[in-house]
C-alpha cells in the first residue's frame, strides 16, 4: 500500500455548481423581468391617471362656469371620469374642488395598477395604488 492520496478526476465536484448557479441566473432574470413590468404598469397607470384627472378639471371648470353650481360641476367630473376609465374612482375625500372665486377646479382620483408582484406584496402595495391631482380653470374660446 502506498501513502499516496487518491486522485479525483477534474471538475467532478463542480458539476452541481454549475446547475446551481443557472438556476440563480434564471431566477434573477425572471425577477428583474417582473421588476421592470411592474415598475412600467405603475407608470403608465400614473401617466394616464393623470390625463383623466386633467380631462375632468377641465370639464367640471367648464361646468361650472355655465352654471355656477359645484353639485353640477362635480358631476361632470365624475361623468368625465368614468366615461374616460370606469376603473378609476374619484377620491371620497377633497375629490372634487370648486374654487368658486376663479372657476378653478381641483380634481383628485385613484387606482390600483395592475401588477404581478407588487400589488400583493405588503411593503410594496402601496407603490400600486396610484393617486393624482390635477387643477384646472375653464376652457376659453
Amino acid at each position: 500500500m502506498s501513502n499516496q492520496p487518491t486522485r479525483r478526476p477534474i471538475g467532478r465536484d463542480q458539476r452541481g455548481a454549475v446547475g446551481t448557479l443557472i438556476v440563480v441566473w434564471i431566477v434573477v432574470t425572471v425577477l428583474i423581468g417582473v421588476a421592470v413590468i411592474d415598475t412600467s404598469s405603475i407608470f403608465l397607470t400614473r401617466f394616464r391617471l393623470a390625463d383623466v384627472a386633467s380631462t375632468a378639471a377641465t370639464q367640471a371648470a367648464n361646468a361650472y362656469r355655465g352654471d355656477h353650481s359645484v353639485q353640477d360641476a362635480c358631476a361632470a367630473a365624475v361623468g368625465s371620469i368614468t366615461s374616460d376609465d370606469p376603473a378609476v374612482q374619484l377620491a371620497k375625500k377633497d375629490g372634487c374642488v370648486v374654487n368658486t372665486v376663479t372657476g378653478e377646479v381641483t380634481i383628485t382620483v385613484h387606482k390600483a395598477a395592475k401588477t404581478i408582484l407588487a400589488g400583493r406584496l405588503s411593503f410594496t402595495k402601496h407603490y400600486a395604488k396610484v393617486v393624482a391631482t390635477e387643477s384646472n380653470g375653464p376652457s376659453t374660446l
